[in-house]
């Protein structure tokens, strides 16, 4: 794609392929994204298909190919035996789990069954065909009485084993994975790793050296047989970098898996067609070279003495540069079309017929170069896009789960429950739990903030983190590579980037209008003319020539994506991912700003500030018991404050069995318990089934709202409320600065909350918000029935599921990353750290990217007004036609790409890396190891 008006016919060759449902187009990145049935055409056939039209095209990614996969069911006739361990929280008697273990080896299909672990699991091996953990887990909670713990799922722990061990024979290459630590690692560095790659080593010893610069570390891809570790680093070190190995990947046996375009004709083309693209996008070529040449030459002609090189100079420059723009018009006039390529070819051969040989010169060279001289000027857009497509790593450090072998594989192949190894310098392929250990983990790919975050066991990481402490963790995936966090940002990014807003769609009419009119004049000027005589109609016809090449809409359809593509690039890097064009231009117009108190404006963590039985219902351990049983199975961030200071209170709490566990939005929980009718939840939940508070604890329950916190209550139908608990949330440090910032910029700033009034309010005051901004008590609905009510354009910034309908219906709706998913899928723009700085950041972005569209549209139009003024004054030549065409769609492009942060800016993302703090070359020199952080 060289032009952005060739997306058109681009549409119109993959759209009306059977099978194929929805495209869309990248024209910086020079990607399509098409969504279509493999059944009925695979994603060969429509590269094939995209090249004989002229528009050469390699698969990236096959969506549709069929790898091979271990089932997840055993045959039912065959006989499966794996081992379940289970663990009771309070430990009982070691006579009594004897007990329990004989008489689990009387049921049918378990084959033996004891003590294990120092004797406080059980561990029993059986058929899992016959038996399954979870009837195991069900006989021994029967037993045992208390919460009992599935430690180790014997048919899962067989599949994971399964999978592990398909994984490992697929062929392995020569190279492996080798660490290294570089004390004086800097951004400058990072060009000068690629340069010694490709000057020291031949890819037979050295794949590629991956640079993180917070961890300091590198991931080398190399031959150990050929190229040792420590050699790279003796190399690494003439070069000015204090290298060191940390993990030596012969010894460790880190062999990387065979790759794509090691074993398969198809990828080797795909990599050799890719390759050639980058290749002939990033330099000019021969003939280009030799066109420019020979017209320098034929407009030397006006020199006395030289006239008669014009002639053979002119013809040259033609020859050179024309052929390959002429061979894309032949295709696209195949297809009855009439694009940019076709208007240069005919205003060539018409110079040439008119015998204005170095008029026809400067069209067929300007325009033979005008594509990398595009690409050129849209490198740091297509790069900074492409640098956050290639944040997914490529391997995996895979724990096998019988012989805890560690071993590469593609991340790709990485199963859903498997433990990984995550050391130093290493990216997380998936989300998952730590099981081991406690680290440092950079997250700023996700997030865009550049300070790492300890992660200890038991809690989550996020895929596309990198480990940059010095202790390995031990994750177990809870997510596969393509559903982890950051190919869902990646996957949002790249539909970002390829979504058409209503300004690109109005633009694209009005050029499918304007470019066939002005060739239609220019058709009129080139032929009537004539009927006045040869000296007119050759005047009038170079004129007409003119206007054909000033009707070409390159500039004018290219100023809008460029535009976009610097900007949601921008915003992606500081961790705010927007989901297209659109959204950007209704950001610069946003007048109403509604916002959610719990979660929004406040961290959504709870503090228990008061817990209290009703007297004369049932005892306190009884009301806990039950509170802990509602609450266990909810979502809700209430649950993970009430859980542990219940448990902390009464120890485990009994299983009793629950049903119809039910959420009612914007009120509560309610199930049945033991065949009691259970509800948890606000007064406005209790006041509508009709249960009151004793007066007593009604003025308790008013005190410890209107001092700020949440009250919610438990009770059970026929009985009555049976407690009462108070929790406050803690606000925000920067909601204040972002209330008060958009307050003063003259934002109409209101917060909508299911809270009381007396806990909203208190959020109000803390962060600037008057009474009269404050709605509390809201339902969903109502919620929903604010945003669609509003008569300005609003922005909605939320995080719950019931927050949903309001996103959906709001023209911003902004999610935070920590909220639930299914609020980030309907939201239009989502806060990844969840800090709301960078909504005002967004804010900023979305009035500069109206401010840029408007002068590049300007800047397009006026241009070819002049142009077509200058014709008719007769002070315009092909050659300052094309020149003006030329330059303008640079020009608009370069606009576009000031929306991307400069160098002086700290954050920008890497390849398999966090961020990097941009120096100047001059300082990044000076700089010693122990200054960097």
């Amino acid at each position: 794609i060289c032009c952005a008006s060739e997306v058109p016919s681009i549409r119109k060759i993959v759209r009306p392929l059977r099978g194929v449902a929805s495209l869309q187009i990248n024209i910086f990145a020079k990607r399509l994204y098409v969504q279509h049935e493999p059944e009925q055409i695979g994603a060969r056939e429509i590269a094939q298909r995209l090249s004989n039209q002229g528009f050469p095209a390699s698969i990236v990614h096959n969506g549709g190919s069929k790898r091979s996969s271990v089932a997840t069911d055993f045959d039912i006739d065959s006989r499966r035996v794996g081992r379940t361990r289970l663990r009771t929280e309070k430990s009982p008697e070691e006579q009594d789990l004897i007990a329990i273990s004989e008489q689990l080896q009387s049921l049918d299909g378990v084959e033996m069954a004891g003590l294990c672990n120092n004797k406080l699991e059980l561990c029993v091996e059986h058929d899992v065909n016959r038996i399954s953990a979870a009837q195991l887990y069900k006989f021994v909670s029967s037993k045992i009485g208390t919460d009992v713990i599935l430690v180790q799922d014997a048919k899962a722990l067989l599949v994971q084993t399964e999978q592990a061990n398909a994984i490992l024979s697929q062929p392995r290459s020569d190279f492996v994975e080798s660490t290294i630590f570089i004390s004086n690692l800097t951004a400058s560095h990072c060009k000068l790793l690629a340069k010694a790659v490709a000057q020291n080593f031949i890819p037979a010893q050295v794949r590629v050296i991956h640079p993180h610069i917070s961890s300091r570390t590198a991931k080398v891809e190399h031959n150990p047989t050929l190229m040792p570790v420590a050699e790279v680093c003796n190399v690494l070190g003439r070069l000015g970098m204090d290298c060191s190995v940390v993990t030596d990947g012969q010894v460790e046996n880190l062999i990387l898996p065979m790759l794509g375009n090691e074993d398969t004709e198809q990828a080797n083309e795909t990599k050799a067609n890719s390759e050639m693209i980058r290749w002939r996008a990033s330099r000019v070529s021969i003939p280009v070279l030799c066109s420019g040449i020979f017209w320098i030459v034929s407009l030397l002609s006006v020199v006395q003495g030289w006239e008669r090189l014009e002639f053979p100079a002119g013809v040259l420059s033609v020859l050179f540069g024309l052929p390959p723009v002429a061979w894309k018009a032949w295709k696209t006039i195949r297809r009855c079309e009439y694009d940019a390529n076709c208007m240069m070819v005919t205003a060539a051969i018409g110079a040439l017929a008119l015998g204005e040989w170095d008029e026809a010169a400067s069209v067929a060279f300007l325009f033979s170069i005008s594509e990398f001289l595009e690409a050129r000027a849209s490198d740091k857009a297509r790069n900074a896009l492409m640098t956050i497509v290639q944040l997914r790593p490529e391997h995996a450090n895979l724990i096998h789960p019988e012989t805890k072998e560690i071993v590469v594989v593609p991340a790709d192949r990485v199963p859903v429950g498997s433990l990984i190894s995550v050391r130093t310098g290493d990216t997380l392929p998936a989300d998952g739990v730590v099981v081991e250990g406690t680290s440092q983990i950079d997250e700023s790919s996700l997030t865009g903030e550049s300070v790492p975050v300890q992660k200890k066991i038991n809690e989550t990481v996020s895929g596309g983190g990198i480990n940059v402490g010095s202790t390995q963790l031990v994750v177990r995936t809870t997510t596969s590579v393509e559903n982890s966090a950051v190919s869902r940002l990646i996957r949002l990014v790249e539909e970002a980037q390829a979504n058409r807003s209503p300004t690109e769609k109005t633009i694209d009419g009005f050029a499918r209008v304007y470019t066939p009119a002005v060739v239609f004049a220019a058709l009129l000027l080139c032929t009537i003319p004539w009927l006045w005589g040869q000296e007119v109609g050759r005047q009038w016809t170079l004129n007409g020539l003119i206007i054909i090449v000033i009707a070409c809409p390159c500039a004018l359809a290219i100023s809008t994506p460029v535009t976009y593509s610097a900007a949601l690039a921008a915003t992606a890097q500081r961790g705010i991912v927007v989901k297209g064009g659109a959204t950007l231009e209704t950001l610069g117009g946003i007048s109403t700003v509604l916002v959610d108190k719990t979660g929004t404006l406040t961290e959504g963590k709870f503090k228990l500030r008061h817990l209290q039985e009703i007297d004369g219902t049932r005892s306190r351990k009884q009301m806990l018991e039950l509170l802990a049983i509602m609450e266990a199975p909810s979502g809700h961030p209430l649950s993970a404050t009430l859980l542990p200071a219940i448990k902390h209170e009464i120890g485990a709490v009994s299983g009793k069995p629950v049903k119809q566990h039910t959420t009612l939005k914007g009120e509560g929980v309610t199930a049945l318990v033991e065949e009691e009718r259970i509800y948890v939840g606000n007064a406005r939940l209790f006041d509508r089934i009709g249960l009151a508070l004793p007066e007593k604890y009604s003025i308790l329950a008013e005190q410890w709202s209107d001092s700020g916190g949440s009250v919610g209550f438990i009770g059970v139908e026929g009985e009555g409320i049976i407690g009462l608990f108070c929790v406050t949330d803690i606000v925000r440090p920067e909601s204040k600065d972002v209330i008060e910032a958009l307050l003063r910029d003259g934002v109409d700033v209101q917060m909508l909350t299911g809270d009381s009034e007396g806990a909203a309010l208190s959020v109000a005051q803390q962060v600037g918000l008057s009474k009269d901004a404050v709605h509390a008590k809201l339902l969903p609905e109502d919620k929903l029935d604010f945003v669609q009510n509003s008569k300005s354009t609003v922005l909605f910034c939320g995080d719950g599921v019931n927050d949903a309908p309001a996103l959906a219906a709001a023209d911003v709706g902004v999610s935070m990353g920590e909220g639930a998913s299914f609020a980030m899928e309907m939201s239009d723009m989502t806060l990844m750290d969840c800090n709301l700085h960078k909504l005002l950041y967004a804010k900023k972005m979305g009035s500069q990217v109206l401010k840029t569209i408007r002068e590049n549209i300007f800047i397009s139009l006026a241009c070819k007004v002049v142009v077509v003024v200058l014709t008719f004054l007769g002070s315009m030549t092909l050659m300052y036609a094309v020149a003006s065409d030329v330059g303008v769609m640079l020009l608009v492009t370069l606009n576009g790409m000031k929306l991307l942060p400069g160098s002086s800016e700290a954050m920008v993302l890497q390849p398999r890396g966090g961020y990097s703090e941009v120096l100047q070359d001059d300082d990044a020199e000076k700089i010693q190891a122990d200054d960097i952080a």
